[in-house]
């Protein structure tokens, strides 16, 4: 194996810092959001806009950030990045109300996927410590189906793996309800490492097909496109989620209700559903096993 360059190196790990730091400042929002709703004297089932709000600036920011790197220099606009995210978590931190806060995380969005960790807490009664811990299985499984899912597209193909990985997302969705509902609790490590997996290997066989036959010119502003899509998807799943807990919550919106545990149970069971949708158009993926070829690591390379 070659080895690279030791100032190579530095650029990696200073890279992978700051997206440790945004996915850590992510998660601590996520799961925060129940203590943050009693801080702030807020419905836990109105929190979703300060998930809302990040994503869709990140969705609506991603292709100009991608021009002004290309224009000014991948350095400066990384760093700039760094400064405004550090700057929205300060303002996150100074907030004193749900609107301020919403602010804030635009401005991180600037700089800069869920309802898991919410119900966790406030449909399971887990504390935030062990809503935390119930991310590394899920972690975990996607980290492992990246080692494989290259041998898996190129066996079965595209359009096998797309359509099966959503009809098993929407599966696992239906299992992660049933297992809350029967109170087995000690089986959601296992499903969310599932989930995991299967979310993994359906987002890179998705991003590889999306992006695999666009020339070296376009690749820019092709992953700008990509992935301001991906974040504008988040942001309307957030939005839908939010609206189905509103809907179905609306008669039981005290976070100490019974029922609370029963509409977490219906709006999983409505995202179920949505997540299965798109199998229907995956299904319509050509199978031509030359066009739909996933390019070689050393081809790649060249």
């Amino acid at each position: 194996m070659t080895e690279l360059p030791d100032n190579t190196r530095w650029q990696l790990w200073i890279v992978a810092f700051g997206f440790f730091m945004q996915s850590l400042d992510t998660t601590i929002v996520n799961t925060a959001l129940p203590s943050m709703a009693k801080s702030l004297g807020e419905s836990p089932l109105h929190m979703h806009m300060v998930v809302v709000s990040y994503v869709l600036t990140v969705a609506v920011m991603l292709p100009a950030s991608g021009w002004l790197a290309d224009k000014i220099g991948v350095r400066n606009i990384f760093f700039a990045a760094i400064v405004l995210f550090t700057l929205g978590s300060l303002f996150c931190a100074l907030s004193g109300t749900l609107n301020q806060l919403v602010l804030a995380r635009v401005l991180q969005g600037v700089g800069g996927a869920m309802m898991v960790l919410v119900f966790l807490q406030i449909g399971l009664g887990f504390s935030p410590f062990h809503a935390g811990l119930m991310m590394i299985p899920m972690v975990l499984g996607s980290m492992g189906m990246k080692r494989i899912v290259v041998q898996i597209v190129n066996r079965f193909g595209y359009r096998r793996v797309l359509v099966a990985t959503t009809l098993g997302l929407a599966l696992v969705s239906l299992l992660f309800m049933s297992v809350a509902l029967l109170g087995w609790y000690y089986l959601l490590p296992l499903v969310l490492l599932l989930q995991g997996m299967v979310n993994s290997a359906r987002f890179s066989s998705m991003n590889t097909l999306t992006l695999k036959d666009l020339p070296d010119t376009l690749a820019s502003s092709g992953n700008s496109l990509l992935s301001m899509i991906m974040q504008l998807s988040m942001s309307i799943g957030v939005t839908i989620a939010g609206m189905l807990l509103g809907m179905f919550g609306q008669q039981h919106i005290g976070i100490d209700s019974s029922a609370t545990h029963h509409v977490f149970m219906y709006t999983w069971l409505c995202m179920a559903v949505i997540i299965a949708l798109p199998a229907i158009i995956f299904a319509r993926v050509p199978n031509d096993t030359q066009q739909n070829m996933v390019i070689s690591r050393r081809k790649r390379s060249l």
